[in-house]
């Protein structure tokens, strides 16, 4: 069942595999999706978030782009996050977890 909210930040060294194994998943189970883009790579989403587009209401699956240490404070100061996915560092990962 459906959790809330889940913010996916997806790697640029393995842009599809590891984003989208998290990221269908929320999806198939209703919840909504933010997405980090990467800085490097970010391009390669760009034909599946014209289909999510197409396939899902406004708000479902949600693209953010920037340095994730200039955009992700904000979305995780909301207090809004259920589920977070990360490929990264513990150190990183502590870090947004406790904003």
């Amino acid at each position: 069942s459906a959790v809330g909210v889940m913010l996916n930040l997806g790697p640029s060294n393995y842009p599809f595999n590891e984003t989208y194994a998290t990221l269908i998943p929320a999806l198939l189970m209703g919840n909504c999706v933010v997405m980090k883009i990467p800085n490097t790579g970010g391009l390669a989403h760009f034909l599946t978030m014209e289909a999510y587009a197409e396939c899902f209401p406004v708000g479902v699956v949600n693209f953010v782009s920037g340095r994730g240490r200039d955009t992700m404070p904000p979305i995780m100061a909301t207090g809004l996050v259920d589920i977070f996915a990360f490929i990264g560092s513990s150190k990183a990962a502590d870090s947004l977890v406790k904003q």
